[in-house]
């Protein structure tokens, strides 16, 4: 079996305005830690809403906001006319870190989904977020094809907020099939959950689109048994490490309990979303090693 190790998104940079030369640092970092791919870490991002939306015509900021999954918003996001964008912050990020490292480089996006159920809605244009999700999901796929016609082989897709609402498992998969049919053959198209136990919606997580389904198993005891217990229809990023101290004999057993009834020749590891400490990198590193 193909063990690929990365980390999850965000990174912890000194600076919210980093130079070239502290994301070439930051880069490196993953690439002494071990890891088969790398991101550039967002830098910048004080949270993964926020900088997506703050951009976009229509959009104005309010008030610090907190949304189920533990994320937290400086200020949440408010629309307040019919989106249009300007330019590509995600394709800019993509090529400054790409002209700074040989190995894969993953890009990290929140998807159509959670923005839309993060934002408050204050326009008549979207009477529902259902509707702002459509809008949405239409401009990020202008933003996947840009991206994989700059070269981005590997594409993550977070949508943490389904987690909160599992009914909504079908409307996630219409609004991700635009994303996916960006990428085509072209890139890999990694679909992530995070901030909650996935194990009540395992199945659904399982037929949406994509080639990678991500999640977060640790500290997650009922996701962790459903997929020992049924294994999974698609490749998985399995989030294994987080803050806690590490004992590397335990992550072992969970990763052969995860992997009980798993039939496919790869699956990631990474550490589960939210985890500051750089630490953890080598630890998933080493993890994936000892599998191989």
């Amino acid at each position: 079996m193909r063990i690929v190790t990365a980390p999850h998104s965000a990174l912890p940079f000194a600076a919210s305005q980093p130079t070239d030369a502290d994301l070439s640092a930051m880069l490196q970092v993953q690439v002494d830690a071990g890891l088969d791919v790398l991101t550039d870490g967002q830098p910048g991002w004080s949270d993964p809403i926020v900088p997506q939306l703050a951009g976009l015509d229509g959009v104005r900021l309010g008030a610090p906001h907190t949304l189920p999954c533990g994320i937290v918003l400086a200020a949440r996001p408010i629309v307040v006319a019919k989106l249009r964008r300007h330019h590509a912050p995600l394709l800019a990020a993509y090529r400054r870190a790409a002209a700074r490292t040989a190995r894969p480089l993953k890009v990290v996006l929140t998807g159509p989904y959670t923005l839309a159920q993060a934002a408050e809605i204050a326009t008549t244009a979207y009477r529902h977020p259902a509707d702002l999700a459509v809008e949405l999901s239409a401009l990020l796929a202008l933003d996947v094809t840009a991206l994989v016609l700059a070269g981005a082989t590997l594409i993550q897709i977070d949508e943490p907020l389904l987690l909160a609402h599992p009914a909504d498992a079908k409307l996630l998969r219409a609004l991700l099939e635009p994303l996916v049919d960006a990428a085509g053959d072209a890139a890999t198209v990694i679909v992530t959950t995070y901030g909650a136990d996935a194990g009540t919606c395992y199945a659904q997580l399982n037929t949406l689109p994509g080639d990678v389904i991500g999640i977060d198993c640790v500290g997650h005891p009922e996701v962790i048994d459903a997929i020992a217990e049924t294994g999974s229809g698609k490749r998985l990023a399995l989030g294994v490490v987080d803050a806690a101290a590490v004992d590397e004999a335990a992550l072992a057993r969970l990763c052969d309990r995860l992997l009980t009834r798993y039939g496919h020749d790869e699956v990631w590891l990474q550490p589960a979303r939210g985890v500051r400490d750089m630490a953890v990198l080598a630890t998933v590193a080493r993890a994936g090693a000892k599998l191989r």
